[in-house]
């Protein structure tokens, strides 16, 4: 089998600190998708507890995705690992790009605007009145957000560093490959659409005949169940925005209701 997917990628579970990070990740968006809906004030008249319920169900729904992929992963179902890791990187994007674009209208105080979008994000449906915000803009969303913030971290504390680093160490990834390019989120997410859209990858050769099992096959199972728990790792961007959108309610109070 000649196919470039099965080049080598970080192989992050394979490495102790990427592994307690994924799990990590997973309390916290089970904190976010547990916690209540509370406010400092009466949000009548408004449309704020929806918000934040909207919010809420972001964390849930990943939450959901990544224990479906541990799910299939432990079953060696890597196929519909890799469609639902696909599903959680564009799950993980819209969330991203609902938050920002909430805080976005608030602090233009544009109110009318803000209901308007947030309208599309909670009720949108293609061919209705209300059309829903396109998957392809929270990907590019994503895309941007994701180059920016790893290079920060990385920058910060050098943990992108130290994890190529010790692939490296351990055989299991190039020294000369880049770093940021193996734990890009966009080539994460083009990798999985691979998988996702029925072409050949995802059907005769990783559904040989018996016959055709052989070590090309197995190389190209794990490239995609690295990809699929590192769709997981990627959540660490929606914890990030409901983080820095928790006190939202009171910017809209600020914003709206203090006059």
């Amino acid at each position: 089998m000649n196919n470039d997917t099965t080049g080598e990628r970080l192989p992050i579970e394979t490495i102790p600190l990427a592994r307690s990070r994924i799990e990590q990740i997973e309390r916290d968006l089970q904190s976010w998708a547990t916690k209540p809906i509370a406010f400092s004030f009466d949000p009548s008249d408004t449309h704020l507890f929806s918000m934040q319920e909207l919010a809420r169900s972001f964390a849930k729904r990943s939450i959901d995705l990544a224990q479906s992929i541990r799910s299939l992963i432990e079953q060696d179902r890597i196929v519909p690992a890799t469609v639902v890791a696909r599903a959680l990187i564009e799950t993980i994007g819209m969330g991203c790009l609902y938050l920002h674009e909430m805080g976005r209208l608030i602090a233009l105080g544009d109110r009318l605007r803000l209901e308007k979008c947030f309208h599309r994000f909670y009720a949108g449906v293609k061919g209705q009145s209300i059309e829903p915000v396109h998957v392809m803009d929270a990907i590019r969303h994503l895309t941007k957000i994701d180059g920016e913030y790893i290079q920060y971290i990385e920058n910060k504390y050098g943990v992108f560093t130290s994890f190529f680093k010790s692939a490296t160490e351990e055989g299991v990834v190039d020294e000369a490959q880049d770093w940021k390019e193996l734990m890009s989120m966009e080539r994460n997410y083009a990798l999985l659409s691979e998988i996702a859209h029925p072409n050949g990858t995802g059907i005769q050769f990783l559904y040989p005949d018996p016959s055709n099992e052989n070590a090309s096959v197995t190389k190209l199972r794990q490239r995609f169940r690295s990809a699929s728990l590192t769709a997981i790792w990627h959540c660490f961007h929606l914890l990030k925005a409901l983080e820095d959108s928790d006190d939202l309610p009171d910017r809209f109070r600020t914003a709206f209701l203090s006059q």
